[in-house]
């Protein structure tokens, strides 16, 4: 490093014109004399410029000396960043903003539509399943009903007691079916014989109704000791328009296991009624919302009863 300072301190003071002459470029240490370089002032300039190298690498920063320093002169470095070298952002185009035509719009297929039919699948208490498959879990749970809130003293119980929250399964379990006892009575009070029946709906609560005329009719194998009317049951609007004289059907009483096929035209309103509004088994098969098993008689009567099976028009073999 001291010779390479040393020749740059020679060329410093020794320029070189195109005759290759040589001339000085100043006096050495300030002195104002001027004339030929001799051997003396070269090596008093190399000395000095030694001693000055010496001094500048006393105040390089800790662990660094100057031979580790690089030097360079104005003409050979290079601008760090140059005006072609910046790296410009990306142009707009680069960020694309989320917009409808990424985000795929809801289809109507995503969402179930209700298509206004009813829809009932083979029901077979055997298989010891509390839920009759009508196609939703709103519907298809067997529920009791009697005249007591009328004023009578009709009564209904199940062969066991159901579980929590009114669970059929122990019931279905044991039966094979819905079954259980009856006991009739309180005609006085009502004005007309007592009831008890049984029922699932086809959807939630009896506001619910639909079309169930593609299923022709009901199949049912059963078991009582006393007759059995099936009712279509309609909403409870419905059912206030024709005073409850809803389209029905009966099934003899049967002490073995029977399989009656039922088609809609064969639920007729019973013989009592005496409204204007008249409707027909097929007609109340469009506008279904439950079906109905009750049991009605003089006062005193009991018996049992055991629905296995409910299923459309043929379908309980």
């Amino acid at each position: 490093m001291k010779k390479i300072l040393a020749l740059l301190a020679i060329c410093t003071l020794v320029a070189c014109n195109e005759s290759g002459e040589s001339s000085v470029s100043g006096p050495v240490g300030g002195g104002t004399q001027s004339g030929e370089l001799n051997a003396d002032s070269i090596r008093q300039h190399v000395l000095d410029s030694i001693a000055m190298a010496n001094q500048s690498s006393a105040v390089v920063g800790p662990g660094l000396s100057s031979a580790t320093v690089p030097v360079f002169s104005s003409s050979t470095v290079a601008p760090l960043v140059s005006s072609s070298s910046v790296v410009a952002p990306p142009p707009s185009s680069a960020v694309i903003p989320k917009s409808s035509a990424t985000v795929p719009p809801k289809s109507s297929s995503s969402v179930v539509v209700d298509d206004g039919t009813i829809k009932l699948e083979l029901w077979d208490g055997s298989l010891g399943q509390p839920h009759v498959p009508v196609g939703n879990k709103d519907g298809g749970w067997w529920y009791k009903y009697d005249d007591q809130e009328n004023g009578g003293a009709s009564s209904l119980e199940w062969e066991t007691e159901p579980g929590e929250k009114g669970d059929m399964t122990p019931v279905v379990e044991i039966c094979g079916g819905v079954c259980g006892s009856f006991s009739l009575g309180g005609s006085e009070d009502l004005g007309y014989n007592g009831y008890v029946g049984f029922a699932f709906g086809f959807g939630k609560n009896d506001s619910y109704s639909g079309d169930a005329s593609k299923m022709k009719g009901i199949c049912v194998e059963y078991k009582a000791t006393a007759p059995i009317i099936i009712e279509l049951g309609l909403t409870r609007a419905a059912e206030r328009a024709i005073g409850s004289a809803n389209p029905a059907y009966e099934l003899p009483k049967s002490t073995t296991a029977d399989v009656v096929n039922i088609t809609w035209a064969q639920f007729a309103q019973p013989d009592w009624y005496t409204g204007t509004k008249t409707v027909t088994g097929s007609a109340a098969a469009k506008e279904l919302s439950s079906l109905k098993f009750k049991i009605t008689g003089d006062d005193g009567v009991r018996g049992t009863f055991n629905i296995m099976k409910v299923g459309p028009y043929g379908e309980c073999l």
